[in-house]
């Protein structure tokens, strides 16, 4: 499992914020620049635009720990 930190951009009212998303490595597939499909009250504006542009993608790495 990998969990990634998406930038988003609302394509109706142009809101940027954050959401996280935990996928399994071989469905990751999200790139900066690509439009991603959400439901609509996902917006924290709550204008109803269910389309967001990906501005930036971090991924979060999960570390085992050794003692």
């Amino acid at each position: 499992m990998v969990r990634v930190v998406l930038e988003l951009r609302c394509v109706k009212c142009a809101v940027k914020f954050e959401r996280t998303f935990e996928e399994r490595r071989r469905q990751l597939n999200y790139s900066e620049g690509e439009m991603l499909q959400l439901d609509e009250k996902a917006c924290p504006n709550h204008c109803g635009g269910d389309w967001f542009s990906i501005e930036r993608s971090h991924p979060i790495r999960k570390f085992k720990r050794r003692f």
